[in-house]
């Protein structure tokens, strides 16, 4: 997702693998919080538009560079830096393979960009769109020959839809967005026909970033080419460019193998290699492999609107649209281009995209007005650092803007506290699983805001900082953070309602407000609860068991079928405890056998719940046991019913995953 965000379940931040933003702005204020202050400028404003000298920029790259490998024990990373249609400066820090003392080296090592793959594949589409073989207005299933996604509502979805993240998809990948073995790869069509998403509202109504959707933008690229997609993103991209060591090819061709990163995680104090990640089940999201340089060859071409050197990708009027919003889920905050996302860091425009993959972590970031771009890449297994370098670069290198941190207001803005309560609540972001058992993954993820004394919003999001984020109100609906580059937006209903929440730097991911049943605290208190009364009910008919042994036959059931479900529903729970913490991250590649057969106890218990309730409304008619008894025995099977409406809910009953 990985980073080190807090979440009750550890496998939460997979849930947003290959996704970007999210963890960007998480690391901005880890990188704060653990002394890795962007650095100041020092030479006159007036003599800067962008870099101007290679060694000095050199200089300033190695300070970030230093503090935050030193920070986040990050073993290895990668940087290029454009301008003007050159490669202004790239270079390689820490070691591509600590065993074999081999470094990094910008022209040759490749890095795993993740989610920056979609550039590509959005590249492609609009090459498609440009030679009039793909409209993007068109029903997407038109270009789909072996499946159709299902027609759930009457709109249909399009590809300005994938494009935006705005085809309603749900989220979902656990277990074969990527796999471990070359011998699970399967052919792009067959995985997309497998794992249809289910649709969960409206196309083009809310952004929810879908590792689906760019996948089927790149199959929807094989049909009308007639090519599969890594050969046509070589031959109509990576050749034209000279990026002769990029691919999407898994496994890595043989000239390639032996010049990719080794993935490491911090285990015990120690950096321990991990396995090559394959992504082409749903390769045009995120497969690519490259170096700094060919990345930079790419920022080159798409700065010159198309253009390098002697050779296009793009004509100039079809970049300039690719580099146009089309979508954004508030207009007063950055929205979607065609394929790119946008954000604003200290008033300057961006433009590109980020990626994770469970061992790398990267932004691509083009300033279009100053024809800049900077592209990094890092191995760590702990948070990245892309936010605070790209972050530390624009405010040293372009500060001819107001980019100085949003200091707290004197006072609140009149009127504010008689307003300010109806942002207060709790939301949860808009792309999480609906349909299976990867829905439990949303229960912690919510952002809780609160008003203060002080006339300021405090956002909570977890794992993002330890202490809130706070906001200044700057407009009805509209807020900037204090001390940093953000903004809020919120959105109202026709009667007044904030039913949705925006942050500037994820336009593909916004919040909505939950609903009541949908809270963590809740959700935890009842699981709490049940398991507690799981241990009562054990203990008192361990204790009584003697007293009861002249109980009518009814009762004594109703006391072994109590302990039962208090004992499978304990076992449970320890069992996942104990699988989560054996498997660790390797739980997103497939589920393990032992957590299949977990899954089933939840039905077992279901069951056995309708004929402890059953038992329980018994117990008053016929007056069982003493009156605390049966308030401990009620008390018990309700609980138990609530842990049902649980498993039911979050879908981790056995017979919902898959």
């Amino acid at each position: 997702m990985k980073p080190s965000r807090t979440r009750v379940l550890p496998l939460s931040m997979l849930a947003l693998l290959l996704s970007t933003g999210l963890f960007a702005a998480q690391d901005k204020a880890q990188g704060q919080a653990q002394g890795e202050q962007p650095q100041a400028s020092t030479i006159p404003a007036t003599q800067l538009a962008g870099p101007t000298d290679p060694a000095e920029l050199e200089s300033f790259i190695d300070g970030v560079m230093a503090a935050q490998m030193a920070a986040r024990k990050i073993p290895a990373a990668t940087i290029a830096v454009v301008k003007d249609g050159k490669l202004f400066f790239a270079k390689g820090y820490g070691f591509a393979d600590r065993a074999q003392r081999i470094r990094v080296q910008p022209d040759k090592t490749l890095f795993r960009p993740g989610s920056v793959s979609k550039l590509f594949t959005w590249t492609a589409v609009m090459q498609l769109y440009e030679q009039g073989k793909l409209d993007l207005d068109a029903n997407v299933n038109k270009y789909l020959k072996t499946f159709k996604i299902p027609a759930s509502y009457p709109q249909p979805i399009t590809m300005k839809n994938l494009l935006t993240h705005t085809p309603g998809f749900e989220d979902g990948g656990w277990g074969y967005l990527m796999v471990k073995k070359a011998s699970e790869l399967v052919p792009l069509s067959r995985s997309l026909a497998l794992h249809i998403p289910e649709r969960v509202r409206p196309p083009g109504s809310w952004s929810s970033y879908s590792n689906y959707g760019a996948a089927l933008a790149g199959l929807i690229v094989e049909n009308i080419s007639g090519m599969p997609f890594p050969e046509y993103i070589k031959k109509y991209i990576f050749d034209p460019l000279g990026m002769d060591h990029s691919t999407f090819v898994e496994p890595l061709p043989k000239n390639l193998a032996p010049d990719m990163a080794v993935g490491y995680k911090r285990k015990n104090g120690l950096y321990v290699p991990e396995s090559f990640e394959f992504i082409g089940n749903f390769g045009p999201a995120g497969s690519l492999s490259s170096t700094a340089t060919d990345m930079a060859k790419f920022m080159i071409a798409q700065l010159q609107l198309g253009r390098f050197g002697d050779h296009r990708i793009l004509e100039e009027k079809t970049a300039r649209l690719m580099h146009s919003r089309l979508y954004a889920p508030d207009p007063r905050l950055p929205g979607m281009d065609y394929g790119f996302y946008q954000s604003d860091v200290y008033g300057e425009h961006i433009i590109g995209h980020g990626g994770d993959t469970t061992l790398f972590h990267s932004e691509l970031a083009l300033l279009p007005k100053y024809n800049v771009g900077l592209f990094v890449s890092y191995v760590t297994h702990g948070g990245h650092a892309r936010s605070t370098l790209i972050d530390a670069f624009v405010k040293r290198y372009f500060p001819t803007n107001d980019n100085g941190p949003l200091e707290p207001p004197a006072k609140p803005p009149k009127g504010f506290f008689k307003n300010a309560q109806k942002f207060a609540g709790k939301y949860r972001f808009t792309r999480h699983n609906w349909s299976d058992i990867e829905k439990v993954l949303a229960l912690p993820e919510v952002l809780t805001v609160a008003v203060t004394k002080k006339g300021t919003l405090a956002v909570t999001i977890p794992g993002l900082s330890d202490e809130p984020l706070q906001w200044v109100q700057v407009g009805p609906t509209l807020f900037r953070q204090i001390g940093g580059p953000l903004s809020l937006g919120f959105k109202e209903d026709s009667a007044g309602h904030v039913t949705h929440m925006m942050l500037s730097n994820l336009p593909f991911m916004p919040t909505y407000r939950i609903p009541w049943y949908t809270d963590p605290t809740l959700n935890y208190a009842l699981v709490g609860l049940a398991l507690l009364l799981s241990v009562t009910i054990l203990v008192s008919a361990f204790r009584h068991r003697k007293e009861r042994k002249g109980d009518p036959t009814p009762a004594r059931w109703a006391v072994r079928l109590a302990a039962l479900v208090g004992a499978l529903t304990l076992i449970f729970v320890v069992a996942v405890i104990v699988i989560m913490k054996s498997y660790g991250d390797d739980l997103f590649f497939g589920f393990p056998p032992a957590l299949t057969a977990a899954l089933i106890l939840p039905i077992i218990t279901s069951i056995l719940t309708l004929g402890v309730a059953v038992l329980a409304v018994l117990s008053w008619l016929r007056g069982y046991w003493t009156r605390f008894q049966r308030v401990h025995y009620t008390l018990f099977a309700i609980f138990a019913v609530g842990l049902v409406w649980f498993y039911w809910f979050w879908n981790v009953l056995g017979i919902q995953y898959g």
